[in-house]
């Protein structure tokens, strides 16, 4: 084994076949990561293992010989592939030891919803010897955590709600208590929409570029993509007087590209808006679907500030809905700048709401002429004072097209309450002079 001394950061382990085969996204690595860069500790590898024995055998020695902390979901239930627990007992020379307290507590968990326990889950209440039990109060799996070689293996279920508890109760607290802190590090992330991820880097190149205390890391979560701004001090003080100036240039150079500070998607930053000015907004979709509608309403009190959503897909819709002069759609076509205004318009003056919002295009794959290829989308925005519209030449397929469309719209919102100039009509494409947004 490694001495403790050549020991570093933390090492994420997750086991399953189901998340190799891509049946399910495996987000307990990100959230592992999170909560104990909180206690200054970094996450220095990521890696899932199927439920061989071998392969788990010779990933947890790798990592109890090369980390201060290691943390292991998976493999702990009660059928015949959930050898977790079993693999770790026998790669590190422990016995299994069967806890009667545990048991019994698992027993009285089925009883609570009336069943009898089935007789493989007893196996749950087996633990390598010299183990410290993790309770886990939401299902029958606990946890346990074993220390070898001066390295802490936490074993936690697979279940993202049972971990998550269990991560905050029992496993930080033990952390936060045994390791002093050698360095603390401080992260922000921001949300930006308006430039690809190559551009944003290139946009930022020389932040921090001679500071080695600083690190920039990019990614893509179309249609945004994330900034995540790393520090590292001696002091908190320090590490927040850096990492406030860091942020502060990034907003400097990209001024309203940047959407938010943490997690909050488009809608959440849009909804919060309305809300703070007791702003009201109705909807007037064609080529989105009601798309846009979901996205407003996924956010929770989004019935403060949306009236209606009306779907008007057909031309007739748009007549009898929207109030869409006929002759306006046989003279522009539906999708044409006149349609979306007269749309946009159309919705505000009927349910009374301070915007009203449209969107119509050709999502694809077919549809397009030389006149209007897939991809042409018109957004427009209608308040009392004034109405704008905006078309763009969107070069994605059918369900991005969708998506981005209605970031587009949110955007026009965000952009009329905070009196910013809106994008350039060709900022969007893959091909355009600032970079794409995928």
């Amino acid at each position: 084994m490694t001495s403790t001394a050549n020991k570093s950061g933390a090492w994420i382990l997750t086991v399953g076949d189901e998340l190799l085969r891509g049946e399910i996204v495996d987000s307990n690595k990100s959230f592992f990561s999170e909560r104990l860069l909180r206690l200054d500790v970094e996450c220095t590898r990521h890696i899932t293992v199927a439920d061989d024995a071998d392969a788990i055998s010779e990933v947890l020695r790798e990592a109890a010989s090369r980390a201060r902390v290691v943390v292991i979901s998976g493999g702990l239930g009660p059928t015949r592939d959930d050898i977790t627990t079993r693999v770790a007992a026998k790669t590190f020379g422990r016995t299994l030891v069967r806890d009667e307290e545990v048991l019994e507590g698992i027993r009285a968990f089925f009883l609570r919803f009336g069943r009898e326990m089935a007789a493989n889950n007893a196996k749950q209440a087996d633990f390598p010897e010299a183990a410290e039990i993790l309770p886990n109060p939401l299902g029958t799996a606990p946890g346990f955590v074993i220390e070898v070689e001066g390295t802490w293996l936490f074993f936690t279920p697979g279940v993202p709600r049972e971990l998550y508890r269990m991560v905050d109760e029992e496993i930080l607290p033990r952390l936060q208590s045994r390791f002093s802190r050698t360095a603390v590090v401080r992260a922000a992330l921001l949300r930006t929409f308006g430039m690809g991820e190559s551009t944003l880097d290139r946009e930022l190149s020389d932040l921090a570029q001679d500071d080695s205390s600083i690190t920039l890391g990019f990614r893509t979560q179309f249609p945004d993509n994330l900034v995540r701004v790393v520090v590292r001090a001696e002091n908190e003080d320090d590490a927040k007087e850096k990492l406030q100036r860091v942020v502060g240039q990034i907003h400097e150079r990209l001024g309203p590209m940047v959407l938010s500070e943490d997690e909050r998607p488009m809608e959440a930053v849009v909804g919060e808006l309305l809300a703070e000015q007791n702003l009201t907004v109705a909807l007037a979709e064609s080529c989105t679907g009601g798309l846009l509608s979901h996205r407003l309403t996924e956010v929770p009190g989004s019935s403060r500030y949306l009236i209606q959503s009306i779907v008007a897909y057909a031309d007739e819709a748009k007549i009898r809905e929207l109030g869409v002069d006929p002759a306006l759609l046989k003279a522009e076509g539906a999708v044409s700048a006149p349609v979306a205004l007269a749309m946009a318009e159309g919705v505000r003056q009927r349910s009374g709401a301070d915007f009203g919002i449209s969107t119509t295009g050709i999502a694809g794959p077919g549809g397009g002429t030389d006149e209007k290829p897939v991809g042409t989308v018109f957004v427009a925005l209608s308040t009392a004072t004034k109405s704008d519209v905006r078309k763009y030449e969107l070069r994605f397929d059918r369900v991005r097209n969708k998506e981005l469309t209605t970031q587009l719209a949110l955007d026009f919102i965000r952009r009329t309450i905070l009196g910013m100039e809106l994008p350039s009509e060709d900022l969007l494409r893959p091909t355009g002079k600032r970079g794409g947004a995928h």
